[in-house]
């Protein structure tokens, strides 16, 4: 007796095969990752993690990036991991992988006098997504003022850039950025990054309603760096003055301590500054928004110092019509940046600021 199929017949079941072993080979599938570090913290990059099976067998081998992350498919069930580094004591540990669920296996490798091997056996997290690994420790930021930080100013004619905001470390996700996010920064010790490193987010801005292209720099916020390669960077938000956004440049950190403005003076309207723009989405100036003047460092204006704002009538040039208070609270060479305390009136480009003596 023999059986008969023809050409469909053997392909719809060639199909079904085909499908159902695919079933079955993706539900029993999993993945592990993780970070691998030294013993201060530091992330390691070319750690080769080996993944086989309890007896020995090989199952995949993997090498950690420039931030120390490495991730790879592997068979659910029990697996034996290995982290090896020239250099340091090599990590191996035997981790239960269940299927379909992201398994989150760090490290944290010892330097070695002498190549040998250390088991280790401990509880692995298991998370159904990006891996949930303690946040890096970060050194705490002296006291400063945020005012002089977060405020817009007039760029440089070559703005800093120590290396620019990429993405968040550890998963796809929004382009903007806050408090305790972990993000990779394309740049390192090669642009001037080291681990421990407080540096600001700075971006550039067209002035609203300038005719002429003005453009501002706008400071999101204060990043630690807490791994470093020679062209890769990871790095924790500290703080946002608003939120951080993907390509913002790094610049260095260098914020005005906190103190209490200058007393009041009589202004000395004969020497006074011109107010250039407002800070970025900003038109006008009002109480507690920044605005940036012409004059700065080399006209000795410095941060704490009193400043009555004004314009002059039209028909007496000589005669200031007083519209606001102000206090300065950074300064560049040729420029500053000043927070207004009271507005009497609408507080435009184009204004004036007298210092008070």
């Amino acid at each position: 007796m023999y059986l008969v199929i023809n050409r469909r017949t053997f392909a719809v079941a060639v199909l079904f095969l085909a499908v159902l072993t695919g079933t079955a080979f993706a539900q029993s599938t999993a993945r592990i990752r993780g970070v691998v570090s030294d013993e201060s913290g530091g992330v390691l990059p070319g750690v080769t993690v080996t993944v086989a099976t309890p007896d020995g067998r090989p199952l995949a081998v993997v090498t950690t990036d420039a931030v120390g992350v490495y991730a790879t498919p592997v068979p659910a069930g029990r697996v034996r991991v290995t982290f090896a580094l020239e250099g340091f004591a090599s990590v191996t540990g035997d981790v239960e992988v269940r299927s379909g669920i992201d398994t989150d296996v760090p490290a944290r490798l010892a330097l070695a006098p002498q190549s040998e091997t250390v088991v280790v056996q401990g509880d692995v997290r298991e998370t159904p997504a990006a891996p949930s690994t303690p946040p890096p420790p970060i050194v705490p930021v002296e006291p400063h003022d945020r005012d002089s930080v977060c405020g817009p100013a007039k760029p440089a004619a070559a703005p800093e850039s120590l290396g620019v905001v990429q993405a968040l470390r550890y998963k796809s996700g929004p382009e903007l950025y806050a408090t305790d996010d972990e993000v990779t920064i394309d740049g390192g010790t090669l642009t001037g990054l080291s681990v421990g490193q407080n540096v600001v987010a700075r971006r550039t801005y067209r002035v609203s309603g300038d005719p002429d292209g003005v453009k501002g720099e706008h400071t999101a916020g204060v990043l630690q760096i807490v791994g470093a390669t020679d062209r890769n960077a990871v790095a924790v938000v500290v703080y946002a003055c608003d939120e951080i956004r993907r390509g913002d440049r790094l610049a260095s950190f260098a914020p005005e301590p906190l103190r209490a403005p200058d007393p009041e003076g009589m202004p000395a309207y004969r020497d006074a500054a011109k107010i250039l723009f407002a800070d970025s989405g900003q038109l006008v100036g009002a109480p507690h928004r920044f605005l940036v003047i012409d004059r700065g460092r080399t006209e000795d204006v410095r941060a704490g110092q009193r400043l009555t704002l004004f314009r002059r009538s039209r028909r007496d040039r000589r005669a200031p019509i007083v519209i606001g208070d102000a206090v300065v609270v950074a300064v560049r060479d040729d420029s500053a940046t000043i927070r207004v305390e009271r507005a009497i009136d609408v507080i435009e480009p184009g204004d004036w600021a007298a210092p008070q003596r």
